[in-house]
């Protein structure tokens, strides 16, 4: 018996009891199904802090977080691209009612999506993608170098100002809104909204699409599939994936801007764009993700 088939037996759309109350509840308020513990497996009141709580305020690199507002690096107030959540976004309505729809009938492919992208950290799939597309493009090492450095750097910030935001609104996790919901995947431990997962991605594709553009379409098919993963594995709302690309294309945005004209001491632009289309293989293989131990 698979996953889906273990779902269709806990659950049901029609009967399944859902504890939604989006004003009143909030993720750290509402225990994991089967667990009234904490992280420290301390039972009794549920009062989680999750995986990393204070993420969200460690040191950036291309912005500032004063008093709860980010800024530039000059101290200029800054907004991201990502939706404040309100009652009308329906997380334990529509949303959750998707989720639960999908779960119910998720496919073979579906499944093998999940798995590839839920493998460990999301890392895990993303700097292959990158390590692909130097070795394709034969990028002289230190360029290389510095596209690295670029890439984690971006995505550094990304997955802080990410944890800023799921801290900030404490959105539920689907099983905590329908308790007898089986997800595919196991569910983090930290509040759903956005999807750290899309934001990664949304950043990946943002920072790789300007140095390789002719590879853009591809990137942007593969972030779009990392987020929608996270919804096959019944462990995030559709809408934590679509504002969590925003979110993370916003981040890689900005930081690009910071840095496109970095010129050396005769006055070249550092930054090199490989505009000569050379199809890097880097979708995934089967969807096989190895284990690097």
């Amino acid at each position: 018996m698979d996953n889906s088939d273990i779902s269709k037996d806990n659950y049901n759309l029609n009967t399944c009891e859902k504890n939604c109350n989006f004003i009143k509840n909030k993720w750290n308020e509402i225990p994991y199904p089967n667990s009234n513990c904490n992280i420290h497996n301390i039972c009794g009141s549920f009062t989680p802090m999750g995986e990393t709580p204070a993420g969200g305020s460690w040191p950036l690199t291309f912005f500032k977080i004063e008093n709860n507002n980010f800024t530039d690096l000059e101290g200029n107030i800054i907004a991201f691209n990502i939706k404040t959540p309100d009652v009308f976004d329906d997380f334990c309505g529509k949303e959750l009612d998707t989720v639960l729809d999908v779960g119910e009938n998720l496919t073979n492919d579906e499944k093998k999506i999940a798995r590839y992208w839920g493998y460990g950290i999301v890392q895990n799939q993303i700097i292959p993608i990158l390590q692909c597309l130097l070795n394709t493009y034969s990028v002289p090492v230190i360029l290389a170098t510095r596209i690295y450095k670029l890439f984690s750097e971006a995505l550094n910030d990304a997955m802080i100002i990410c944890w800023h935001f799921k801290y900030l609104y404490q959105i539920p996790r689907p099983f905590q809104y329908a308790s007898c919901f089986t997800p595919y995947l196991k569910t983090p431990y930290h509040p759903s909204y956005p999807a750290g997962h899309s934001v990664s991605a949304g950043c990946m594709e943002a920072i790789l699409s300007y140095f390789f553009p002719c590879e853009a379409q591809k990137l942007n098919l593969l972030a779009e599939e990392s987020s929608i993963s996270r919804v096959y594995a019944g462990v995030h709302y559709p809408i934590d994936g679509t504002e969590g690309l925003k979110l993370g294309r916003d981040i890689a945005y900005k930081a690009l801007e910071q840095i496109k004209n970095s010129k050396d001491i005769y006055g070249a632009v550092i930054d090199s764009k490989y505009t000569d289309y050379k199809n890097a293989p880097i979708y995934p293989v089967k969807y096989t993700q190895k284990c690097i131990c």
